[in-house]
């Protein structure tokens, strides 16, 4: 009756407080991305076809017709690889960076280059680099399939030349730019041709589309990317979807200091909304393009959709929700967040609503650039790509100790594993899991999520689920809830039941399938009111966070939940991954855990364990820090 109460008490503060104090919200339009359709051109086949399609109830990857594991493995340096060390432990699928200029990715340019790009001289494209790494892949593992990490950037010359192009830095293409996005598909389809006619083309299974500050396809000034070609183009975009607003030039961005929850201009937030759709709608024209090119024979994907983790809307990443309606996207990536600077002890989540991801179809591709005992800053590494030391802070540092590198991988693994998320290892500079007992488990990860593909229900097993509105930032000032996702995240990690995490444009697809759902930092919008209505209709259980209550601990969450009928696996505030043929807990501290299931159920600790009697009630005893996976029967 307590816990009754409590989740009722939560409930109505937080929605009284979300629904008085949130003014209402101008609606969106609804712009339409650059998508149209692709048929295959046998011509192009080039003894390769892979694609993403369900199996056994997640978006997989298939290569050839088959369902194919996505583990892989990527290092920048490419001259210190381990390649054959991956290839021993049974990795078959890689990536390496492929630059269309020697520019550093980051728009500081302080750093030197990893290589020369392949356009760096106009008019002579050089593949010769590109070539080379490839066949150092397949002579370490002659049945390797390739996906390139395809950096579209652009050379100095061309900078050089396209002075109206350019964005606030001075330095770098605008992503506005027409011509940027013209000269982009050009060297896009050059390479990709080169690709078809090389004689490694039946081992490049698709291509991964990087840009922008970071290769994340974040305006390169992370200010919205503020430039002549902004201008001209946010005319165009309100005369086509806001022709009731007049044009009056850039917008004053100083208004998102404010100190209130929102600012009060609405032509800001079209600006805002515009910075970010038309990111999307540049990677939406490539991926369209990179499909064209290759004969629609294999996957494309590209890093986007941060709004679980980047919560300022000057960046570009929060228009997730029109890239999911594009056909030629196959994969949507982010690297394991960086909550709490990869705090051991935390969730470390995508950065973006991955059960929207699989709704659509896509596959969510993690890359889990997981830093060990061996790991050094690049100074260290190879100074001669880092002299100065720009590289050096914390989150470039390695961990303590063997112990602790180790944990922390396998508890990487096990959340790609039970969300079915693919996944590669990147080994940034080289060297970083150079050791006998991690790349015994690297063989025992690839061996596992192997055979996790045959497994005959691969679902969600969340009966929670949580909704964010990436369209609510570009209303929101800098002091206000845009922070209060990262911390909530951490609570949901910690909670006992598992989660399925959407942006709220899916809500009306999915509310039907959950007992309970929780709203994080959204504005009162049409979507969000509609959500809530939808929500009182039914007599489904929700909260909100609010000014008045900007976050909830775990053991509120956990209380909430449980109210409202969610089953609760785990009551002692750790790490807990539930899913229909596995789950892993990582402890918080030391003691005994207690995982209690819905139902009987036999269980194996992998990797090796026997397998248990039946029963609905499993303790053991657990280190700190410690990661334990089992298979669930």
């Amino acid at each position: 009756m307590a816990s009754g109460i409590t989740a009722f008490f939560l409930t109505f503060l937080t929605f009284f407080s979300c629904a008085f104090q949130f003014r209402s919200m101008p609606e969106d339009a609804t712009p339409e991305i650059s998508c149209s359709e692709v048929s295959g051109d046998e011509s192009k086949y080039c003894g390769v076809t892979s694609c993403v399609s369900d199996c056994n109830g997640l978006p997989t990857l298939f290569i050839n017709g088959i369902p194919f594991p996505a583990a892989a493995y990527m290092t920048y340096l490419t001259e210190y690889n381990h390649y054959s060390r991956f290839a021993q432990a049974d990795y078959s699928l890689f990536s390496l960076p492929v630059l269309f200029s020697g520019r550093w990715i980051s728009a500081t340019d302080g750093l030197t280059p990893f290589c020369k790009g392949i356009f760096d001289e106009k008019d002579a494209p050089d593949f010769s680099a590109v070539d080379a790494r490839i066949g150092e892949i397949i002579e370490a593992c002659p049945d390797a399939y390739i996906i390139p990490r395809v950096n579209i950037s652009m050379p100095l010359w061309w900078i050089e030349e396209n002075g109206g192009c350019v964005d606030s830095t001075g330095k770098r293409e605008s992503l506005y730019s027409e011509k940027w996005r013209e000269s982009a598909a050009d060297m896009l389809r050059e390479f990709i041709d080169h690709v078809i006619h090389s004689d490694y083309a039946s081992h490049i299974a698709g291509y991964h589309l990087a840009g922008g500050n970071t290769e994340e396809w974040f305006h390169f000034d992370m200010n919205a990317g503020l430039a002549p070609a902004a201008e001209l183009e946010f005319e165009k975009y309100l005369n086509e979807y806001y022709p009731d607003i007049e044009y009056r030039g850039l917008p004053d961005l100083s208004l998102l200091e404010g100190k209130g929850i929102y600012h009060n201009s609405e032509y800001l937030a079209r600006f805002l909304e515009f910075a970010s759709f038309r990111v999307a709608d540049d990677i939406a024209f490539l991926a369209n393009t990179a499909k064209k090119a290759s004969g629609n024979q294999v996957v494309v994907g590209a890093f986007y959709g941060y709004s679980l983790e980047v919560t300022s809307p000057l960046y570009g990443t929060h228009a997730l929700r029109y890239l999911l309606k594009c056909r030629d996207i196959d994969f949507i990536s982010s690297p394991n967040s960086y909550l709490g600077e990869r705090d051991g002890s935390a969730d470390w989540t995508e950065m973006y609503p991955a059960d929207s991801v699989r709704l659509h179809g896509k596959l969510c591709m993690q890359e889990c650039d997981i830093r060990t005992h061996l790991t050094l800053p690049l100074s260290q590494a190879a100074p001669e790509y880092d002299p100065d030391g720009i590289l050096a802070g914390n989150i470039w540092q390695g961990v303590k100790d063997k112990t602790t590198a180790v944990e922390n991988i396998e508890k990487s693994f096990c959340r790609q594993l039970i969300k079915g998320n693919g996944f590669w290892w990147f080994d940034m500079w080289g060297g970083w899991y150079d050791d006998e007992d991690i790349m015994n488990d690297m063989s025992r990860y690839r061996s596992i999520y192997s055979a996790s593909l045959e497994r005959e229900n691969r679902a969600s097993a969340a009966e929670a689920a949580v909704f964010v509105d990436e369209s609510s930032y570009k209303f929101m000032t800098s002091c206000s809830l845009r922070s209060a996702i990262c911390g909530l995240r951490r609570e949901l990690g910690n909670m006992g039941a598992p989660y399925d995490i959407y942006d709220l444009s899916d809500f009306e697809q999915v509310y039907g399938r959950y007992k309970a759902v929780i709203f994080i930092s959204c504005a009162n919008t049409r979507s969000f009111k509609n959500a809530v209505s939808a929500c009182r209709k039914t007599g489904l259980p929700f909260i909100s966070n609010s000014r008045i209550k900007e976050s909830f601990t775990a053991k509120e969450l956990r209380s909430f939940l449980k109210a409202n009928g969610v089953h609760i696996y785990c009551e002692t505030g750790d790490l807990t991954y539930i899913g229909s043929n596995y789950f892993a807990i990582h402890a918080s501290e030391e003691g005994k855990k207690t995982v209690t299931f819905k139902y009987e159920v036999s269980v194996r600790e992998l990797p090796g364990g026997e397998m248990s009697r039946r029963s609905d009630t499993f303790t053991f005893d657990m280190k700190a820090g410690e990661t334990k996976l089992f298979e669930l029967t």
